[in-house]
């Protein structure tokens, strides 16, 4: 296994599975989940006795590690297919 902690050590890989499975791997940290339920004040503190409230997950876009190795959303998606 080989570590990936720059562009440049990528770029290095090019062609091989290893550069495919972690544009693969970039292409997923594109997006996170988030907690969107509106929960009342207090709500998960010590004596709070109100009706448990499920959580709401959406999907939002988070390009922080693509950024990070100098890729746009466009360039992932070609990359990674």
């Amino acid at each position: 296994m080989t570590l990936i902690n720059t562009r440049a050590d990528l770029d290095a890989l090019a062609g091989t599975p290893e550069h495919d499975a972690f544009m693969a791997v970039l292409k997923g940290s594109m997006s996170r989940p988030v907690d969107v339920a509106v929960y009342p004040e207090g709500y998960g503190s010590p004596g709070y006795a109100g009706a448990k409230v499920e959580p709401v997950w959406q999907a939002v876009e988070d390009l922080t590690m693509i950024t990070r190795f100098g890729f746009t959303a466009a360039d992932v998606f070609a990359a990674a297919g």
